[in-house]
């Protein structure tokens, strides 16, 4: 009985032919596989975010966010490795730039979509289309302090306007300098203070059409913001949880759509109409002014975010009784009892150099008046372009009235190159206007016992320490300026004034 082998009838090529189908087979079978367990090809460049960021809201909520083009869908998200898909906060209007000629601000062309998903402050892990996203850390040891950041440009057609910053050059505009520097110094926190878009309007041709030439962007709309904030500020975006204030260019009949659509921690409302500008174009009420919340640190410290960048604070409280009302309840978070340390944090100063003595007080400085408790150690604002300090209480003091903090130095142009400011140095020299002392005057009937002004671009950082916080002034490129102390036991914002 004979036996044999089986015989293969297939010639080589054949063979290799039916090796490489099973091959094919066999891997589209694995990449099927992983396409269903969730793993998928790395998006194309043109289908990924414009911009993804996080930050901190009301009721302790942190919100992950992100910026596609219009047309794509909410990219998904990966927390703590489950797939979750981001709503939509607001879509694109299909608004062109001649659709809104009479009132640029209203409806300007937004063709983006902003997105958004809500995770606990415990998160330690998420990614929107494959990039992390920064969160909150354990402990806060390190926060970067900013505000005023735009490019400022307001010309009308007779050339009237403020003075035009040149948005090409990173020495007149710094921000993008500011925003890389502030990000090699890994905060676990950003606070910005406000005004984040200047690019309002270019009309008259003479002054304008060289700046578009140069391909300076100039708009409310998602093009403005982008070039104005998004682009800029991504690497600090990418670093740490970011709160937000609102500020003055932020309002509804300026740069308010940008802010409800992608900034705000509110949900999101469109801005009404404005294109009647009266004297009260501006108050609380046409603004959709959100309340304050507070968001707690550690045991030891909260912050109260106030949205005051609608209130005309040039005007004494009894020409704006409405503002008085509103303030009045959309402060109520300062009521509720609290043993922390608390940072007031607002665009528009309590108190500060470029409000007119006959103002005051204004509606906010009368509300908090009554309301301001004693364990606020320090007001935090921007609004005016510099770094200022004013101290009143005596030193390691807790008790009288906080320390108040501008950081306005951010990137719009400085307080000391607009020939309309009291700190304009254009006849004077660089440095001339900047005081290591305040100069005697009273804010709200009480001088401060300390306090400088520094006209410069600048950020600053607060490192946690045994006894409070250690603060760095930093210039455009993160070099030391000078250095400041905020001890817990105290409403003091002690810094040094700096040898030229």
């Amino acid at each position: 009985m004979s036996s044999s082998k089986p015989r293969l009838s297939t010639t080589g090529s054949s063979l290799t032919a039916t090796f490489s189908t099973a091959c094919s087979r066999l891997l589209a079978l694995a990449a099927l596989s992983l396409a269903l367990a969730g793993c998928a090809v790395a998006p194309s460049t043109s289908t990924l975010p414009l911009a993804v960021w996080s930050q901190h809201g009301p009721a302790g909520q942190l919100a992950v966010r992100a910026i596609v083009a219009e047309g794509l869908p909410c990219p998904l998200a990966s927390v703590e490795n489950q797939a979750r898909s981001m709503r939509v906060r607001a879509g694109g209007n299909g608004k062109t730039a001649a659709d809104n000629d009479k009132n640029p601000a209203f409806e300007p062309p937004f063709a983006v979509t902003s997105c958004e998903i809500d995770v606990l402050a415990s998160t330690r892990q998420v990614e929107v289309a494959g990039q992390p996203v920064a969160l909150p850390k354990a402990t806060v040891q390190r926060i970067v302090l900013l505000g005023d950041t735009g490019c400022r440009i307001k010309i009308s057609a007779n050339g009237q306007g403020d003075p035009l910053q040149d948005c090409i050059s990173v020495d007149a505009w710094p921000w993008a300098r500011i925003a890389r520097a502030a990000a090699r110094e890994k905060p676990d926190l950003v606070i910005h203070v406000g005004d984040y878009h200047y690019r309002e309007y270019c009309e008259d041709p003479l002054r304008c059409t060289p700046l578009r030439e140069r391909g300076v962007v100039v708009s409310y709309g998602w093009v403005g913001w982008q070039a104005d904030f998004f682009a800029p500020a991504a690497p600090l975006l990418a670093q740490a949880p970011w709160v937000f204030v609102r500020g003055n260019h932020e309002n509804c009949d300026r740069g308010g759509e940008g802010w409800m659509r992608f900034l705000s921690p509110s949900p999101y409302l469109a801005c009404t109409d404005q294109r009647s500008k009266t004297a009260t174009r501006s108050v609380l009420g046409n603004n959709f002014t959100a309340d304050a919340w507070r968001l707690d640190i550690d045991a030891g410290l909260g912050l109260v975010v106030v949205d005051n960048a609608g209130h005309e604070d040039y005007r004494p409280v009894q020409e704006t009784p409405q503002d008085v009302a509103h303030f009045q309840r959309t402060l109520g978070v300062l009521r509720q009892p609290s043993a922390q340390k608390l940072w007031l944090l607002a665009h528009r100063p309590l108190w500060y150099d470029l409000l007119g003595q006959v103002s005051q007080p204004n509606a906010f400085q009368q509300v908090l008046r009554d309301t301001l408790p004693a364990n606020v150690q320090l007001a935090v604002a921007g609004h005016e372009h510099a770094f200022h300090t004013l101290n009143f209480a005596p030193p390691g003091s807790a008790s009288g009235r906080p320390a108040q903090l501008i950081v306005g130095g951010g990137g719009t142009q400085l307080e000391s190159f607009d020939p309309e400011s009291p700190f304009f140095e254009g006849k004077s020299g660089a440095g001339s206007r900047e005081k290591a002392q305040p100069d005697g005057r009273l804010y709200d009937g009480l001088a401060a016992r300390s306090g400088l002004l520094l006209n410069r671009y600048s950020f600053l950082v607060l490192d946690r320490d045994a006894q409070g916080w250690a603060g760095r002034l930093l210039d455009v490129d993160g070099a030391l300026i000078t250095r400041c102390r905020l001890d817990d036991g105290g409403k003091e914002m002690a810094c040094a004034f700096p040898a030229h």
